[in-house]
C-alpha cells in the first residue's frame, strides 16, 4: 500500500508577493514602504496599469479640435515619432512614475495620460518638463490624441467628450444605459469627489453617460483596476494552494494515477522562471505553469 501524500509546502500567494516585490526593485522602484502583501500586490498592479507603458509602434490619430503651439511642435513632432516606431515612452511621463506609490487621479478616473514634450533629457533620464502637457489616450494599438493643455487641469470633462465625439467606439465598453444625468457636476466638483474618492459617472452628450473608464477611485486613494487586479490574482492563487494542500484533490489523483509521486512529501513553490510564473514541486521536480500572471513591461 502507498504512502498517503503529505502536503510539507504550499502558500503560492504568498510566493507571488516575494516575485512581485523583486520584479518591483528590478524595474527600479523603491519598494521599502510597502509594509504588507497586499501594499505589494496592489502597488504591483498599480505600476503595471498606470506607471508603464507597453514599448510598441502605435498608430497616431488627432481630435478634431487638436492643435499645437508653434513652441512644442519640434518636441510634439519627437514624440509622435516615438509614439509610431514603439520607442519607450516612459521618458515623457511624470517623474510621479518613479515612485510605486504614486497617484494619478487622471488615469485612475478616465484612463488618460499626460506627456511632457521636452526636447532634452535631464541626468534622469526624463525629458524637461514642459507647462503645457499633451493629454492621450493610450492602447497598444494607437495614441488618440486629446489636445494640449495647461499641466494640472486634470478635470475637464471636455476630454472624455472629446473621445465621445472623435472616437465614440471607445468609450463604449463604459456606456451606462440611461437617459442622462439629472445632475452635472462642473470640472471643480470632478475634483472635490476624486478628493473625496467618490466615483461619479460623466454625461459625455445629451444622453450619452460613462462610468469611469479607469475604473475609478476607492476612498483609500488607490486605483480600483489595482485593488481588483490584485484581489483576482490573491483568490486565483489562494484557490490553487487549497487545491494543492488536499491529497484527495482532482489534481492529486491525477497525479497518482500517472506515477508521478515517487516521493510522497510534497512540497510547492511558485517562482519566477526568465519571466514566466511556475510553480514547481521540488521533491519530485514537478513543474506547472501558471497562467494570468502578468509582466512589467520592460523600462
Amino acid at each position: 500500500m502507498r504512502k498517503p501524500l503529505v502536503i510539507e509546502k504550499a502558500d503560492l500567494y504568498g510566493d507571488w508577493i516575494s516575485i512581485a516585490r523583486q520584479r518591483l526593485i528590478s524595474s527600479g522602484f523603491d519598494v521599502t514602504k510597502l509594509a504588507t502583501n497586499d501594499d505589494v500586490g496592489q502597488e504591483y498592479f498599480n505600476a503595471l496599469l498606470h506607471l508603464t507603458i507597453p514599448v510598441l509602434p502605435r498608430q497616431v490619430h488627432h481630435s478634431d479640435s487638436f492643435s499645437c503651439q508653434p513652441d512644442l511642435a519640434t518636441g510634439l513632432a519627437s514624440f509622435l515619432a516615438k509614439v509610431e516606431n514603439g520607442q519607450n515612452l516612459r521618458p515623457h511621463m511624470s517623474r510621479g512614475v518613479k515612485k510605486v506609490a504614486n497617484r494619478d487621479a487622471l488615469r485612475y478616473d478616465w484612463g488618460i495620460h499626460h506627456f511632457h514634450l521636452g526636447t532634452t533629457v535631464a541626468p534622469d533620464g526624463f525629458v524637461t518638463r514642459t507647462g503645457p502637457v499633451l493629454f492621450a489616450w493610450v492602447t497598444d494599438a494607437a495614441m488618440y490624441l486629446l489636445g494640449i493643455y495647461p499641466h494640472g487641469v486634470w478635470n475637464q470633462q471636455q476630454m472624455l467628450q472629446l473621445i465621445h465625439r472623435n472616437w465614440p467606439v471607445l468609450l463604449e465598453p463604459y456606456t451606462i444605459a440611461t437617459a442622462g444625468l439629472v445632475h452635472h457636476l462642473t470640472d471643480e466638483e470632478i475634483g472635490q469627489a476624486r478628493r473625496a474618492g467618490v466615483t461619479v459617472a460623466i454625461e459625455v452628450a445629451e444622453g450619452v453617460v460613462v462610468a469611469p473608464p479607469g475604473g475609478g477611485m476607492p476612498t483609500s486613494g488607490h486605483s480600483m483596476r489595482a485593488v481588483r487586479g490584485n484581489d483576482c490574482l490573491h483568490d486565483s492563487l489562494v484557490s490553487m494552494t487549497d487545491m494543492l494542500c488536499d491529497p484527495g484533490s482532482s489534481f492529486h489523483q491525477e497525479g497518482e494515477s500517472k506515477g508521478i509521486y515517487k516521493t510522497r512529501t510534497l512540497s510547492y513553490t511558485l517562482m519566477d522562471v526568465h519571466g514566466q510564473c511556475l510553480f514547481i514541486e521540488k521533491n519530485n521536480n514537478l513543474r506547472y505553469e501558471v497562467t494570468g500572471i502578468p509582466s512589467l513591461p520592460a523600462l
